[in-house]
């Protein structure tokens, strides 16, 4: 039982779960009438997000164990996706239709 508690599986669930709580907590403590920091919030809440599902692919689907080109592609991938999230939400807001 104790090699379950101690593995590294578990300690990065209580590390996913303590970012879950503070992307709660960033996300519910600003002032929605200030619109930079609204920007700041949002993109720091969409790095976060994405930090937490490349640990989650990494650690629990075990990508981590894969070969170097499969992390690789994987790694391009949240970073891409990320990147293209924050530019869209970024350059979206002005735009008006």
């Amino acid at each position: 039982m104790f090699e379950i508690i101690n593995s590294r599986v578990s300690y990065v669930w209580l590390f996913l779960a303590a970012l879950t709580g503070a992307t709660w907590l960033l996300g519910d403590g600003y002032d929605p009438e200030r619109l930079d920091l609204f920007k700041v919030v949002t993109i720091c809440l969409l790095i976060l997000a994405f930090f937490k599902i490349r640990l989650v692919i990494i650690h629990f689907m075990e990508i981590g164990s894969a070969p170097m080109p499969l992390r690789l592609i994987f790694d391009a991938w949240v970073i891409l996706v990320c990147v293209l999230l924050i530019l869209m939400y970024l350059f979206g807001m002005s735009l008006s239709f």
